[in-house]
């Protein structure tokens, strides 16, 4: 059994390294978690750049049993995101609204997420106004990838491991199909699953 599940951890990583490369991202964030947060679900800083000095955004959340987030606009502190999650042992669902801001109509759409266990992969699906996205990461990758109904690659997100310090993603964005705060409460709600296993 031990030499089976070796193979398996190998053969994860003999895929991942020759796979093809992404193309180049049309943008990139730096994803920064607060401190310590108590009784509440983390909270983040979302930078648009690597030097983490232009704040494009930030995840606040309230004291609630379950995570309950909002995701504002900086500076000028709009709600254009919402996520409520429900963790259950090993299981995690979470419904989301978002405001599509990539167009004059300022619709809000709804949405759900749920995690799917797979045999070392962790998985999420994600239900939006009758789309469907993937979030997929391969054990020990570190690195989550985001996928359309066809297979596209529209977002990656990656930690950026130290020994010291705040818990730091970066996340690549290589389509404009989808808002880009979709992917920061989907990583949020990720994050805060990861923290209560």
């Amino acid at each position: 059994m031990l030499i089976v599940l070796c193979l398996l951890i190998f053969t994860g990583f003999i895929s991942d390294s020759i796979q093809v490369p992404p193309p180049p991202p049309i943008r990139e964030y730096m994803i920064k978690k607060d401190g310590v947060s108590g009784d509440k679900a983390g909270q983040f800083s979302i930078y648009s750049d690597k030097a983490e000095s232009k704040l494009s955004y930030r995840i606040e959340s309230y004291y609630s049993p379950m995570q309950k987030i909002d995701l504002l606009t900086y500076p000028h502190k709009k709600i254009i995101g919402q996520l409520d999650g429900h963790q259950l042992g090993r299981y995690h669902e979470a419904t989301f609204e978002i405001l599509d801001t990539r167009n004059a109509s300022n619709k809000w759409l709804s949405g759900r997420i749920k995690r799917i266990n797979k045999f070392f992969v962790d998985k999420y699906n994600i239900n939006l106004a009758e789309r469907r996205i993937s979030m997929v990461g391969k054990f020990f990758s570190g690195t989550f990838k985001f996928f359309n109904e066809g297979g596209k690659l529209l977002a990656s997100v990656k930690p950026v491991f130290h020994l010291v310090g705040p818990t730091k993603y970066v996340l690549k964005i290589y389509s404009n199909e989808f808002p880009d705060s979709i992917y920061i409460l989907i990583l949020a709600a990720y994050d805060h699953k990861r923290k209560n296993n």
